[in-house]
C-alpha cells in the first residue's frame, strides 16, 4: 500500500461529519453536563436513533470536552462513557460502569450488591458526576438478562443515591425501558430524537450534501476522483444510506480500501458496487443504490420511510 493510499484511507476513517442535528443535542446535553458539575440537580436524559445516525460520535464529542485529570496522586474522570453489551445481565451493570473507570474488578462470585457498592465507591473516589450509558437499548432487548423495570429502577437508584446525572443514548426500544417503570419516566426529560437527514427539507438535503462531497473531496485531493457527477454520487449515497451519515462513512471507508489496492485512478461505479457488497446498507429493498442510474424523489423519500419504520421511528409531524 502507497503513503498516498493509506494517507487516504487514514483521512476517511478519521472523518467526523457531525449531523446538523448534533450541535442541537451536543449543546443541549453539554449545558446539562455543566450544570451537574456546577452543583445543580442531576438529571435523567435519554436520546434515541437509529443506528449510524451520529450518538456514539455525540457521547465521545461531549467525553472529551471533560477528559481524565489527575489531581495530586488522585485520578479525577467527570464524565464517564459506558458502553452497555449485549445479553447484559444484573452483575454486568456495575461492572460495566468499573471497566469504564479502568479499575481493578473485584474477585468472582461477589453478590450483585457487593458489585454495586464496589461500583459507587469508585465514582465517588473518581469524582464522576455525569454517566453515558452507550447502547442502553441493550437493557430492554429479548436477549436481556435484567427484566426491564429491573433495570430501570438500577439507572433510577443510580441517579437518586449518587447523585449523578445519567445520560442513556440507544436505538428506539429504549423506550420500552421508560414505558416499563413510571418512577424513573417521570424523573427523566423528554426524550429526544436523533433522526436521520430528509431529503425533501431542503436544509437537511443540502447539509447531507455537504457530508458526501466531503469525502469525495478526500478521494479527490489522494488522486482517486470518484467518476460520478455530484447529483449521482449524492443521489446513489442516499439511497445507500436514507439519510444515515455513519452509513455513507462506511461506505466510503469501503471506497478507500478498495482504491488502495490500485495506482491513482477515478473509481467508477463498479468500485461502488463493490463497496457496497460489503457493508450492511440502510437501502429500500426496491430502490438499490449504485443499480439504476435515474434516482427519483419518490424513490428517495420512500428509502427515508423504509428507515424510519425499520427503526420503529414515525415521521415528525411538521416540518420546520
Amino acid at each position: 500500500m502507497t503513503s498516498a493510499a493509506l494517507h487516504l484511507r487514514r483521512r476517511v476513517e478519521s472523518c467526523e461529519l457531525q449531523h446538523m442535528e448534533f450541535a442541537v443535542h451536543f449543546d443541549g446535553l453539554k449545558r446539562r453536563i455543566d450544570d451537574t458539575l456546577s452543583g445543580f440537580s442531576p438529571r435523567i436524559e435519554w436520546l434515541v436513533g437509529p443506528s449510524r445516525v451520529g450518538k456514539s460520535m455525540l457521547a465521545k464529542c461531549l467525553v472529551r470536552l471533560y477528559p481524565t485529570a489527575r489531581d495530586g496522586g488522585r485520578r479525577t474522570v467527570p464524565v464517564l462513557r459506558v458502553p452497555f453489551q449485549p445479553s447484559i445481565s444484573p452483575k454486568l451493570l456495575p461492572i460495566s460502569v468499573l471497566t469504564a473507570l479502568d479499575v481493578p474488578l473485584p474477585q468472582r462470585g461477589l453478590a450483585s450488591g457487593v458489585m454495586v457498592n464496589r461500583m459507587a465507591d469508585q465514582l465517588r473516589l473518581a469524582g464522576t458526576r455525569v454517566l453515558i450509558f452507550e447502547e442502553a437499548s441493550h437493557l430492554v432487548e429479548p436477549g436481556s438478562k435484567v427484566p426491564p423495570r429491573a433495570a430501570a429502577d438500577w439507572v433510577k437508584a443510580v441517579h437518586d443515591e449518587l447523585n449523578i446525572t445519567v445520560f442513556m443514548f440507544g436505538v428506539p426500544r429504549l423506550r420500552r425501558l421508560f414505558e416499563s417503570n413510571e418512577q424513573l419516566r417521570l424523573r427523566a426529560s423528554a426524550c429526544r430524537e436523533f433522526r436521520p437527514y430528509r431529503w425533501h427539507v431542503e436544509d437537511e438535503r443540502r447539509a447531507f450534501a455537504t457530508c458526501v462531497l466531503t469525502f469525495a473531496k478526500l478521494f479527490e485531493d489522494a488522486g482517486w476522483p470518484i467518476d460520478l457527477t455530484r447529483e449521482q454520487l449524492i443521489g446513489q449515497c442516499y439511497l445507500l444510506s436514507g439519510g444515515l451519515v455513519g452509513v455513507v462513512a462506511r461506505f466510503m471507508e469501503e471506497l478507500a480500501a478498495i482504491a488502495s489496492d490500485t495506482p491513482p485512478r477515478p473509481i467508477d461505479l463498479a468500485d461502488c458496487k463493490s463497496a457496497v457488497q460489503v457493508i450492511e446498507v440502510a437501502s429500500h429493498p426496491h430502490h438499490p443504490a449504485f443499480v439504476g442510474e435515474r434516482i427519483t424523489p419518490i424513490e428517495l423519500d420512500q428509502t427515508h420511510g423504509y428507515v424510519l419504520e425499520m427503526n420503529g421511528m414515525g415521521a415528525r409531524r411538521s416540518v420546520t
